[in-house]
């Protein structure tokens, strides 16, 4: 018999994995949407032989207020696992419970064992290599991942807040790049006492931004639209989804000539909530006909990335500000360009990419 693994059932799957990474230095070893248990996703995260595996699952309560039983568990592996299920069920143990051995969705044969106390003790060998879900689609971001827009947006929210007598450097800027239209309007009404209402700033804001595109070109990265002509070339779907007003966002990529690309394009206003949330990405593969975990994002920014995360998409992520230390929310996906866009290799990330779209889960 020897170590498996420890299982810990957590409340915020991406926050959980993002401190043990980050705490513990552990890696990703592989994730996991459950086939036969409806909502359950599991990160498995190893380090020297150390494993620890995350478990998310819908609840109807506050987490942990609601569990029955210790929600943790203790992982053995053996080398058969029908066989030891048997000795413990053999063995007559007052107050133990059992519950008999079945193959996972993952690749275990697996029993449980309820110890006297209620412990989960999980007896399990690997039967089958860890699942691999291929990738089915592709959703971009827009600004400052497909275009060079920030400059243009920074000159639009400086001129916003100068009408009202209100200093606005790039140094503020950097603290909204990545986020909604609408949740930087609904800050800087907060922070600035502003009498109109967010909605009302969003409108006058996109005006602003619209002029200034018309003066000012918005270009498209080349080596990102290489990589978006690669991908279509492969025939996988693409979608954008940004933080972006629907009425820029389709002035923009029609200006750009991306618009015939896009059969789907979700912003933040077309949902709930923006970045950090996953609403954006949920809805984009929702149109697209994908399981948001065949999907991969391609990102530049902190909020962006969580946000792929939380939807349990892959990411390849191109930050935008590179200042190092990094965000270590940046570490949790797939694919890091660390120095940004003056790095981002089109073929390389296709190539992973490909890989990917041919596996079968």
């Amino acid at each position: 018999m020897r170590f498996g693994h420890v299982g810990i059932e957590v409340g915020d799957l991406f926050n959980m994995e993002r401190f043990y990474r980050a705490a513990l230095g552990l890696g990703l070893g592989y994730r996991y949407v459950s086939r036969n248990t409806p909502g359950l996703r599991t990160v498995f995260l190893e380090r020297d032989g150390v494993r620890v595996e995350l478990l998310e699952r819908p609840r109807g309560a506050p987490f942990p207020g609601e569990r029955a039983h210790p929600p943790n568990h203790l992982s053995l592996e053996v080398d058969d696992v029908d066989a030891a299920y048997a000795r413990v069920a053999a063995l007559g143990f007052p107050g133990v419970t059992l519950k008999p051995p079945r193959d996972t969705g993952d690749g275990f044969r697996e029993a449980e064992i309820r110890d006297p106390e209620g412990n989960l003790v999980e007896l399990s060998a690997r039967i089958r290599p860890p699942p691999v879900t291929p990738v089915q689609a592709i959703v971009f971001d827009l600004d400052a991942t497909l275009v060079d827009s920030e400059p243009n947006y920074y000159l639009a929210d400086k001129e916003l807040l100068g009408r009202r007598g209100i200093g606005f450097s790039e140094d503020d800027k950097r603290h909204y790049i990545g986020g909604g239209n609408l949740d930087m309007m609904v800050d800087l009404r907060r922070r600035f006492r502003l009498p109109e209402t967010p909605q009302a700033l969003v409108e006058e804001k996109n005006a602003l931004y619209l002029e200034i595109v018309e003066q000012r070109s918005t270009p498209v990265y080349p080596e990102m639209r290489r990589f978006l002509d690669l991908v279509r070339g492969l025939g996988l779907p693409v979608a954008v989804a940004s933080g972006t007003s629907p009425l820029v966002l389709r002035r923009v990529l029609a200006a750009t000539g991306l618009a015939p690309v896009f059969p789907v394009v979700v912003s933040a206003e077309d949902v709930p909530r923006g970045k950090p949330a996953p609403d954006v990405f949920l809805e984009a593969a929702r149109q697209l006909g994908v399981a948001p975990e065949a999907c991969v994002v391609v990102e530049d920014s902190r909020p962006g990335v969580e946000a792929a995360r939380r939807a349990f998409m892959r990411c390849i992520a191109v930050p935008y500000l590179t200042d190092p230390p990094l965000p270590d929310t940046f570490a949790l996906a797939y694919l890091l360009f660390a120095e940004g866009m003056t790095t981002f290799d089109a073929e390389g990330a296709f190539a992973w990419m490909r890989e990917l779209a041919a596996s079968r889960g």
